[in-house]
């Protein structure tokens, strides 16, 4: 007589209970695991800052100056007073006259990028370098501006330019480029930076009988190019170590700056038009897209020259003397403003 033996296997509750146990570990796991790749993407943002001071200070000790700011020889005025002309780094086939580089266009050899660098065609604006393209030595045709560059980008926030999805609202050079962005730009003080207008939206560069135009009664004026407000970078800048007389480790270089996503948003209860505050980008754009103002803190929204970070709670910066720093979007606006200025005079108030 052959005895049946019976196998025992799990019930449906037991099987339940397995599925629940993993469930509640997974989701005590994720964030943990998701804490960490923010972590690792932090770090290499940092890097990425890191880097660029350290190209920064190469290109002064070779030309004993920061490269300026933005290269530009084409201005329009409005009711203030002189800006660089919106066309200047967009009109196709010129030559010799019209530039609109950024200063990231100068820093190329000290990133390891000599060899695009060299290619670059320096009587040419940035349209032109973008549309009409090189010829390599191995009979390779590139096209600089458009080249994507990890260095220039936050990977927290992307790992590209993202033109044809998440960052179409962008303005850039031409809109068919949809390569060459990046997330961190040079800081030009804590004052007025740009002209608004949604049909300019480039940067001041007042005259010295322009600039006394715009003084209050207290002696200031609310534009970058005062000296309570004056940063690193401007048009046509010329900016020495010894001109950050406010203390290398008290004045920001570089820093992680706002890209907006989409044409309109929410302030206030107010729908607030994008086209007013729209973020450019281009890592060889001349102008908001390389260049950003403290005059207010980071983190608000409200415009596209403001400092800005995915990484939360924290924008990280490049002070002058090359160290990196992470600091709070909730930081004293008054401190915020001071680390803007190279040579205001008042103290920056620690830590911050």
């Amino acid at each position: 007589m052959v005895r049946l033996q019976r196998q025992r296997g799990f019930t449906l509750i037991e099987l339940l209970v397995v599925i629940a146990i993993i469930a509640l570990l997974v989701a005590l796991l994720l964030p943990a695991v998701q804490q960490a790749r923010e972590a690792a993407r932090r770090s290499a943002c940092q890097n990425n800052l890191k880097q660029l001071g350290l190209a920064l200070h190469n290109y002064h000790d070779a030309h004993r100056i920061f490269p300026p700011g933005q290269v530009s020889a084409y201005f329009n005025n409005d009711s203030i007073g002189r800006h660089v002309h919106p066309d200047e780094a967009r009109m196709q086939n010129v030559v010799g006259l019209y530039h609109g580089t950024s200063w990231m266009v100068h820093i190329l050899p000290n990133i390891d990028q000599a060899a695009l660098y060299n290619n670059w065609n320096f009587n040419w604006n940035v349209r032109s370098n973008g549309d009409l393209g090189v010829t390599t030595p191995d009979l390779g045709v590139i096209y600089p501006p458009k080249t994507e560059l990890p260095v220039f980008y936050c990977p927290s926030r992307r790992g590209s330019m993202n033109a044809s999805s998440t960052y179409s609202n962008t303005e850039r050079v031409d809109v068919s480029w949809v390569k060459g962005g990046n997330d961190y730009a040079g800081v030009a003080g804590s004052g007025i930076v740009f002209n608004d207008n949604q049909n300019v939206r480039q940067t001041y560069w007042l005259t010295p009988v322009q600039l006394a135009a715009t003084v209050n009664a207290a002696g200031i004026s609310p534009y970058n190019q005062h000296g309570l407000h004056i940063g690193m970078f401007g048009v046509n800048s010329s900016t020495r170590m010894a001109d950050v007389q406010d203390g290398t480790s008290n004045v920001v270089m570089v820093s992680e700056r706002t890209v907006f996503k989409n044409p309109t948003t929410q302030v206030n209860n107010q729908n607030i038009n994008l086209n007013l505050i729209r973020s450019s980008d281009g890592w060889a754009f001349g102008g908001p897209a390389t260049l950003l103002s403290f005059r207010s803190p980071p983190h608000t929204g409200l415009h596209f020259d403001e400092a800005d970070s995915v990484h939360p709670q924290i924008v990280q910066v490049c002070l002058a003397d090359g160290s990196v720093k992470q600091v709070s979007i909730n930081i004293d606006q008054r401190t915020w403003r001071n680390l803007g200025n190279m040579a205001q005079g008042s103290p920056v108030e620690n830590p911050f």
